[in-house]
């Protein structure tokens, strides 16, 4: 999976780390930016510190995704006991922001939160969180793609692209770490899947899924839909003789995965106690779908949407015959549902819920339509005037 990388480090070995090391501090940098001045990084504090105190404000699912508030506490405590040690950030940093025209209420908020014990120390874990957390998409964004695209600049490309996605997608959102690990997930099992690794990863990385985020409930079903072989299909008269279904190791690999990730599902409510979910205006369900299709807030879904990932599906729909076996399963499979259970459950403008296949389907799909015209269709260099 990472020889891609390891021949583009063979000759000039140095510089080209730099390079790249810069290149991808920026793009990583970038969406931590975005989410702080136009989405509601701030907001993470207060977050994190009511999910320790048990009373947070959105109980039902975000008490229940435990696992990037843990990471976070085991990054704080690492933090105090090192670099806090040389360097204690409370005692030494004041900020003070004096404007001409009166403190707007983010900046209200920015300044009493480092006023408080320990914020600043939190805020420094929680950039570093979400810088990694993007440096770990790119990284596994490219294993992914090199397996679709043959050409390291185009993906390169993809990944600038990517990351714009990814710094437009903060309407409404604290820093949302469970997003990113849910990305980085499904970028594992992408990969486990077209590399042939040891399919048994698929139930550490459910497991881990589980106490991330609910919406990792389809990692196993992607890695069970991509052993399935529809090649042999034919789409104007489709017949399920046609279709293989896979050998019985894959199902046993999906049905532990399926099991442990209830269980733990189920566990992790059982411990904090069951409170019913709030909902912003409309409950979930067809009010929920009405609002995000027929209002005006759909309207600004809209917009988001086009702000992070452009026209790249209906491109993909006006092309699909073209595209790879695999990569046309993965959107009949994963795409449609996704999209649906967001519609049905959350206000869509939270776009950063679409990046999972933005990032595994629709721009690998993208990347590989443009090489194959590339391929197909070189062009004749004009002559010399």
């Amino acid at each position: 999976m990472f020889t891609r990388i390891s021949l583009l480090l063979q000759k000039n070995r140095r510089s080209k780390i730099l390079f790249l090391a810069f290149c991808f501090s920026l793009l990583s940098f970038f969406p931590v930016f975005r989410s702080f001045y136009y989405g509601n990084g701030i907001g993470t504090y207060k977050n994190q510190i009511a999910w320790l105190n048990n009373r947070s404000d959105y109980y039902n699912p975000w008490q229940y995704r435990v696992l990037c508030p843990l990471i976070v506490e085991g990054m704080k405590w690492t933090y105090d006991h090192t670099i806090d040690k040389i360097y204690p950030v409370e005692q030494k940093v004041h900020i003070s922001i004096h404007s001409n025209t009166g403190e707007s209420e983010a900046t209200r908020q920015l300044i009493e939160i480092t006023r408080t014990p320990d914020a600043l120390k939190y805020m420094i874990v929680f950039i570093a969180f979400r810088f990694f957390e993007h440096v770990l998409v790119y990284a596994l964004a490219y294993c992914l793609w090199s397996y679709f695209i043959k050409n390291d600049w185009l993906i390169f490309f993809g990944l600038l692209f990517l990351s714009l996605g990814i710094g437009n997608s903060v309407s409404v959102a604290d820093l949302t770490f469970n997003t990113y690990i849910d990305n980085i997930l499904y970028l594992l099992t992408a990969c486990i899947v077209v590399y042939r690794y040891n399919p048994w990863w698929l139930v550490p990385i459910t497991v881990i899924g589980a106490f991330n985020r609910e919406t990792s409930i389809m990692i196993p079903f992607l890695y069970f839909i991509s052993r399935i072989d529809f090649s042999s299909i034919q789409w104007r008269k489709p017949r399920l003789s046609s279709v293989r279904f896979p050998p019985t190791p894959v199902w046993v690999i999906t049905a532990i995965s399926y099991v442990l990730f209830f269980a733990i599902f189920l566990g992790i409510r059982r411990y904090y106690g069951y409170r019913t979910a709030q909902y912003w205006k409309v409950p979930p369900g067809l009010p929920m779908l009405k609002l995000n299709l027929l209002s005006a807030d759909g309207i600004k879904a809209y917009f988001e949407m086009i702000g992070t990932f452009s026209v790249l599906p209906f491109i993909i729909l006006y092309r699909f015959r073209r595209f790879p076996v695999l990569l046309r399963t993965w959107f009949v499979a994963i795409v449609p549902v996704w999209f649906m259970v967001h519609w049905l459950t959350v206000v869509t403008y939270q776009t950063r819920l679409f990046l999972v296949p933005m990032i595994i389907i629709f721009m690998p799909m993208m990347l590989w339509l443009i090489e194959s015209y590339t391929r197909n269709e070189q062009p004749v260099p004009a002559p010399l005037k």
